[in-house]
This record gives structure tokens, C-alpha cells and sequence, in this order.
């Protein structure tokens, strides 16, 4: 057993020694970057409204619907509805997600051209609360970028860019009437030495290469780890007269559970989302049917809802799981705060639904419709998205952020379905557009687990709240830092030795 001891310990020193230079410098890397997540996300610039604006609809407005459609042709459309504008309230269509959304004057059936950008710029001013400053530049953006990456889910949206000493920059999906980011120089310097350093994203045109030299960083970091751990358990304690070696032997029973926590689950992700197939993401929903045929000219049923205010009141179809036919329905969004109302970072993280209940009434009789959200999502995911009925497993509505759905996806409330799949499908669906915010399937649950509980540590925030996680991590990688130095040290004075 003691011969078996000192070929370990002799083996896991050796490789130890032989991978600090790359595993030491992954460590920097890495640890570095990570630092700047929680730096960018505790300064970067804050919202001044976080509930959407919200709008008074009359049933003189609403009668105007079905007119406009019909006016201009507008048999088929992904949505159509009613929404709050600088000039009130309005009729923004989307025909095709790609596209900028059409809007028309209710009172006179007008259509505003290129509207779309006019209401990105009211939305930007709203929820940044600049109202009188200076626009520098707007522009239509299709593709994620260095300042919006790909964790914001939103496209197309609006880059409208203040003229602020920050730079302050906001990125607007008028779709949704949502902020889908916020940024200024600072945030994004941040944000690009992660993105460079953690991501090596300027290797984004070189994909293998990219995961090739990450793999090998992190895999000599794995393997540095492992070997330390062997060194702390084998090496009895003793005292050691330098200084350096001392404090490496102090801060390695500090660092050395994070550092393999954070190193494979790193690695997991790595794998994962270059190699896995990759569900995620938004998909807004099918075009429906906008015919004439289809609406009456009842709209009596709006009277019970006078001077109340609306998210939106949008063209929707589906129906109940007890129905046979499709309906056309007007769903009315009630809020559930107030516009122009601000929110903690700690609130904002751990998410709020900006809506309180929705109510569906005929398109074409007026009547209340006997259906609600759940069995509008469960529609969606038969209808637009092919799973059965047969295979469902629960429903859930989800009001707050968690490991299945995070702070990315920015839409709540949202419907979650679990199906009896192969891959253990999880869709969560918005009732309000009929768009299917997020789909996770069990190795991406899996993984997200492994990112979620080894990688962010979210299983403090209950503990400790996002805060103080953030803290925890951060006093940690500053000493996995310390630690990578001091190790540089000891091998460069092992080497003037050699």
C-alpha cells in the first residue's frame, strides 16, 4: 500500500509541475474573465421602467381592427394587435418576424410608414428614462454582436444609441415592446474581455480551432487540479519555511472543490453546446387566418373593461381541449404592475410577470370565450409544434427565473410543458403571442444543471440571495488568482535551479 502511495504521489507531482504553466494560465484566463460577469452585471446601467408601457382601449378602437385588415389586404399575419405608442394607441402587425412591424392610425385607418423605428425609439426613451436626450444613432439589427450577444434570445431588434458621455445604448424588440438589453462603454468594455477571455469568441470564424486550444487549456487545468488535490491529501502536514510554497499549500484547500466544480462544468458546456444539438431559442408562431369571415362586428364586450389599462389587446387563435374548432379570439393582457416603474437588480434577476390574467372573447360572436392560457399553449404546442396531447405529462405556469427557464429568456408569465418524449421535450410557450420562448431537452437539462449548480453556484441564492453569491465567487477566483501567481513564481525559481 505505501509503494502504491508514493507512485501516486510521485506521478501526481511530476504531471502537477509539468502542467502548471498551461493549467496556471488557463486558470488566469478563466478566473479573470469570470470575475468581470459579476462586475458587469452589478454596474452596467439600469432601467428606469421595467413594466412595459400600457394602453386604454375603447370599443371603437377595437372595431377598427377587422376594417384595417381588410382595407389593406392583410388576410394572413403572425400577430395583429393594439398596442401603446407615442401617439396612443395603435395596430402593429407582423407579418414575418424578420421584417420591421406595420402600424396603422386607429381613428383613421391611416397606415404609418416606417413606424417601426419610431416606436423603437419611444420604447428606448421609456425604459432608459432619457425623454429629451439627444439620439445619436438607430439601426435594424438582425445578428447578435460583441455588445448583444447570443444570450439575449431577441431578433430582430433596434440599436438605439444615446448621445450620453456612456454611450448609453439600448436594444429594443418592438415585437414584444420590450427592452431586450442595455448597455454603455463600460458594460461593453466588460463585456468583451469576457467574451475574449472565457469565450474566446475571436475565434468565433475558426470553431474547431476555438474548442481545440479551449479544451486543452481546460483539460490541463482539470488535470493540474486533480493532481493538486492528490498532493493536499498525500503530502502529510508539516512545516515549510517558504514563504511562497506556503501560502500555494493555504489557498489550494481553498480553491481546489470551485476549481474542479468550475473546471468541469466548464468543460461540459464547452462540449455541449458545440457538439449537442441545440433547441434553444425563440420561435414566434404560425401566420393565422385574418379573413373577413372571421370577425363580427360586436364589441360590446370591452364596455366592462372601461378605463382600464392593457398590456395589449391581440388577434390570437386556438381553442379549448374540449372544443373541435379553431377559434379566432381577441385576447385582452392585463397587467400586473404599473408602467414606469422600476425594479431592484435582485427582483429583475429573479424575474416578475408583467402580466396578472388574460381574457379571450370571440372574434366573431363577442361572446367570452371558455378557454384560458394553459389551454392556449397547449394549442401551440399541438397545433404549430407537432407534440401530442397523449404525451403530456404536467403543465405549469411559471411566474419567476429557476435552473429549466433563466433571466435569458425575459418573457413571464410563460406555460410550461413537459412531454413523454425520447428527449424529455420542456416547452415554455407565451400564451400572449403564441410564441415558443424556450425548449429544453434532458442533455441540455442536464447540462444546465451541471452550469447551474457547479459553474454560477445558484444553489446559494436561496441562501445567500444573488448578491452575496456573487461575492462569494468572485473573494474565490480572486484567490485562485493569487494562487495560479504564486505557483508561476514557484516554477520560475524551480527553473533557475535546472
Amino acid at each position: 500500500m505505501a509503494k502504491v502511495k508514493t507512485t501516486i504521489l510521485r506521478n501526481s507531482t511530476r504531471l502537477h509541475k509539468w502542467l502548471g504553466w498551461t493549467g496556471g494560465i488557463a486558470l488566469l484566463f478563466f478566473a479573470i474573465s469570470g470575475i468581470t460577469h459579476p462586475l458587469m452585471t452589478w454596474t452596467g446601467p439600469k432601467a428606469a421602467s421595467f413594466f412595459p408601457p400600457q394602453v386604454k382601449v375603447s370599443s371603437e378602437h377595437a372595431a377598427q381592427i377587422p376594417k384595417i385588415l381588410q382595407q389593406y389586404k392583410i388576410d394572413r399575419a403572425i400577430m395583429a394587435k393594439i398596442i401603446p405608442s407615442k401617439e396612443g394607441p395603435l395596430l402593429q402587425v407582423t407579418q414575418s418576424n424578420d421584417d420591421q412591424r406595420r402600424y396603422f392610425t386607429l381613428s383613421t385607418a391611416e397606415e404609418k410608414l416606417n413606424y417601426d423605428k419610431k416606436q423603437a425609439i419611444w420604447l428606448a426613451r421609456y425604459y432608459s428614462g432619457l425623454k429629451t436626450t439627444p439620439i445619436k444613432s438607430v439601426s435594424f439589427q438582425t445578428e447578435f454582436s460583441s455588445a448583444y450577444p447570443w444570450v439575449n434570445r431577441l431578433l430582430p431588434v433596434y440599436r438605439v444609441e444615446f448621445d450620453t458621455p456612456d454611450n448609453r445604448t439600448t436594444f429594443i424588440y418592438t415585437e414584444l415592446g420590450a427592452l431586450a438589453g442595455m448597455t454603455n462603454n463600460w458594460k461593453t468594455s466588460v463585456q468583451s474581455v469576457f467574451r475574449a477571455l472565457h469565450s474566446w469568441t475571436w475565434l468565433d470564424d475558426f470553431e474547431y480551432a476555438r474548442i481545440f486550444l479551449m479544451m486543452m487549456l481546460l483539460l490541463s487545468l482539470l488535470g493540474m487540479t486533480i493532481t493538486g488535490i492528490a498532493l493536499i491529501f498525500m503530502i502529510k502536514k508539516r512545516s515549510i519555511p517558504d514563504g511562497k510554497r506556503k501560502w500555494h499549500r493555504v489557498l489550494s484547500f481553498a480553491v481546489w472543490v470551485p476549481l474542479f466544480f468550475f473546471t468541469a462544468s466548464g468543460i461540459y458546456h464547452l462540449l455541449q453546446y458545440s457538439f449537442g444539438d441545440n433547441h434553444r431559442g425563440l420561435k414566434l408562431g404560425d401566420p393565422i387566418d385574418l379573413s373577413a369571415a372571421r370577425f363580427g362586428d360586436d364589441f360590446s364586450w370591452l364596455e366592462e373593461f372601461e378605463g382600464r389599462s392593457f398590456n395589449s389587446l391581440a388577434v390570437v387563435e386556438g381553442k379549448s381541449s374540449t372544443q373541435s374548432n379553431v377559434q379566432l379570439l381577441y385576447r385582452i393582457s392585463i397587467p400586473k404592475g404599473k408602467a414606469g416603474v422600476a425594479v431592484s437588480r435582485s427582483k429583475r434577476f429573479k424575474g416578475m410577470a408583467t402580466e396578472k390574467q388574460a381574457f379571450y372573447y370571440d372574434a366573431l360572436t363577442g361572446k367570452k370565450a371558455q378557454l384560458n392560457d394553459k389551454d392556449m399553449a397547449l394549442y401551440v404546442a399541438e397545433n404549430h409544434l407537432g407534440f401530442s396531447k397523449d404525451q403530456l405529462v404536467q403543465t405549469k405556469l411559471v411566474t419567476h427565473f429557476g435552473p429549466h427557464y433563466d433571466f435569458r429568456n425575459k418573457r413571464l408569465p410563460v406555460w410550461r410543458l413537459d412531454f413523454n418524449t425520447p428527449k424529455g421535450d420542456k416547452l415554455f410557450i407565451d400564451p400572449a403571442t403564441g410564441m415558443l420562448v424556450d425548449r429544453l431537452v434532458n442533455l441540455e437539462r442536464y447540462e444546465g444543471y451541471s452550469f447551474s449548480f457547479l459553474h454560477k453556484w445558484n444553489f446559494l441564492v436561496p441562501l445567500m440571495g444573488r448578491e452575496k453569491r456573487d461575492i462569494v465567487i468572485s473573494v474565490l477566483l480572486i484567490a485562485a488568482i493569487s494562487f495560479s501567481v504564486i505557483g508561476f513564481l514557484m516554477l520560475t525559481k524551480r527553473r533557475r535551479r535546472t
